[in-house]
C-alpha cells in the first residue's frame, strides 16, 4: 500500500451524519446540496467523487459500525458493541462477565413523548453531576455507572450475558414519539426497565435538576439504556495493518474508543465538542498539529449528526459550512506546500426529517497528489451517484487513500 511520495500525509475528515434526504424548506434539496462549500467543491473538482457503503446489510446503521469502516477495518470482523467502545475511551476495562451499555439522560414530557434524547444537549458539568447522583444511589455489586460526555453515560452490568440478546431501542430513534411504543424486549428486559424506573425516581428529586429548572433549562426526567457490548477482541494496530502512524481528534467517546482499540493516538484540543458549540477553527488548527506528528489523521466532526437528530435543518447546513470554512480551508492551504491527500465523507446519513440514521450509501471526495479526477464536481448524494463510482465494502476506501489511485 505504498504512496506516491514518502513525505505524503493523509487526512480523513468525517462529517458525521452530513448526508441525508431532500428537505422541503430547502426546495427539496439535501443539506449537502444546500450548503455553500467552496473548499469541498474544489476538492471534488480536483479528485474522485463517489459513494461508499460503510454499513453492511446485516449490521445496524450506527456510528460504531460506520466509523469502524472509515478507519479501515471491516466491522463484520470486529463487531464491537458501542457501549464497550465508549467505555474503552473512558478507560473502562471490562471483565469477561461484564456488559457495557450506553445510557442517555433524556427528557420525556408528561404525555410520554421523547422531547429530547440529550436533555437539550446538556453540558458536561450538569450531565456528570446527574450521572454521579444516579451512581451514588444505584451502584451495587451488579451495576456500575460511569459519566461520559454530556448526556452520555456507560453502565457496566456484571453477570448478565443475556443483555447481549436483549433488544433496546436507541433513545435518539424515539424523538417526538411515545416511548411506550418502543419497549425493551428480550431476556433481560425486566432488569433494565426496573433500573430505568429507579433512575426516574432519583432524577425527580435531583438537586441538579432543581437548579436547572430554576434556570429555565430542560431537566433530565429519564434514562434509557441501549447499545450493549462486551470486552472486545483486539483489533490489529493501524500501524501494523497499513504501515502508517495515525492520530484521531473527536468530541465523542466512540471515536476515541475505536482509536484505543486500534492503537491510534488520541489528540485533545480545547473547544472540540460534540455539538453546535464546537470550535471548528480549533479543529482545523488541531488537524495541522496532528499532521506534523502523524502520517494519517482523522478529524471527526459530530455537529451535523447532532443537528440531524434534532431536526434542525438550518443548523445542519451551518455545521457543514463551518467544516468547509474552518477545517477544509486550512487543509487546502497546507496542501499548497506539502503533499497531502484528503478524504471527506459522512459515516452515515442522518436525515433531518427522519431524525435518525439510515443505511444509505454515503458520498465521499478523495483528492490529492496521484488521484486522477472523475466527473464529480460536488460532494452531494446525487452527484456522487452520477459518477458510477461505488466502494463496497466501505473499509476499502482506506486502501484507496493510501495507495496509488
Amino acid at each position: 500500500m505504498g504512496a506516491d511520495s514518502p513525505d505524503m500525509k493523509y487526512c480523513i475528515v468525517i462529517t458525521d451524519g452530513a448526508s441525508g434526504e431532500p428537505v422541503p424548506e430547502f426546495g427539496n434539496k439535501t443539506s449537502l446540496e444546500t450548503a455553500c462549500t467552496p473548499h469541498l467543491d474544489a476538492l471534488a473538482a480536483e479528485g474522485l467523487v463517489g459513494l461508499a457503503k460503510t454499513v453492511p446489510d446485516d449490521l445496524e446503521p450506527s456510528s460504531n459500525v460506520a466509523c469502524t469502516s472509515i478507519c479501515g477495518y471491516d466491522p463484520r470482523l470486529f463487531p464491537v458493541g458501542r457501549g464497550a467502545l465508549e467505555g474503552a475511551a473512558l478507560g473502562i476495562r471490562l471483565a469477561d462477565d461484564e456488559v457495557a451499555l450506553r445510557l442517555n439522560l433524556t427528557h420525556v414530557n408528561p404525555e410520554g413523548i421523547m422531547q429530547s434524547y440529550s436533555t437539550d444537549n446538556i453540558s458536561v458539568a450538569d450531565g456528570s453531576a446527574l450521572i454521579n447522583e444516579l451512581a451514588e444511589a444505584l451502584d451495587d455489586e451488579m451495576f456500575t455507572l460511569h459519566a461520559g460526555t454530556g448526556f452520555r453515560g456507560i453502565l457496566v452490568v456484571k453477570g448478565r450475558p443475556g443483555l447481549m440478546s436483549t433488544r433496546m431501542p436507541a433513545a435518539h430513534d424515539m424523538t417526538d414519539q411515545y416511548v411506550a411504543d418502543h419497549p425493551t424486549t428480550g431476556p433481560e428486559a425486566a432488569l433494565l426497565v426496573e433500573y430505568e424506573r429507579r433512575a426516574r425516581e432519583i432524577l425527580a428529586a435531583s438537586p441538579t435538576n432543581a437548579r436547572r429548572r430554576g434556570e429555565g433549562k430542560l431537566v433530565a426526567t429519564d434514562v434509557f439504556l441501549f447499545w450493549p457490548g462486551q470486552r472486545p477482541e483486539n483489533m490489529p494496530p493501524f500501524s501494523s495493518v497499513y504501515g502508517k502512524q495515525a492520530g484521531i481528534m473527536s468530541g465523542v467517546d466512540l471515536l476515541n474508543g475505536i482509536a484505543f482499540l486500534a492503537d491510534i493516538t488520541n489528540f485533545h484540543f480545547e473547544g472540540v465538542t460534540d455539538g453546535p458549540d464546537n470550535d471548528y477553527a480549533a479543529q482545523g488548527e488541531g488537524a495541522l498539529v496532528m499532521l506534523a506528528e502523524k502520517d494519517v489523521v482523522f478529524c471527526h466532526v459530530e455537529a451535523p449528526d447532532a443537528e440531524g437528530h434534532d431536526s434542525n435543518a438550518p443548523g445542519k447546513v451551518e455545521a457543514i459550512e463551518a467544516i468547509d470554512r474552518e477545517i477544509l480551508s486550512r487543509l487546502r492551504h497546507y496542501a499548497e506546500s506539502k503533499p497531502l491527500r484528503i478524504l471527506v465523507m459522512p459515516d452515515h446519513p442522518t436525515p433531518v426529517l427522519k431524525k435518525r440514521h439510515t443505511r444509505d450509501l454515503v458520498p465521499f471526495v478523495l483528492s490529492g497528489p496521484g488521484v486522477a479526477p472523475n466527473a464529480g464536481i460536488r460532494m452531494t448524494e446525487a452527484e456522487a451517484a452520477s459518477t458510477g463510482l461505488v466502494v463496497d465494502p466501505g473499509h476499502l476506501l482506506m486502501e484507496m487513500l493510501l495507495s496509488e489511485v
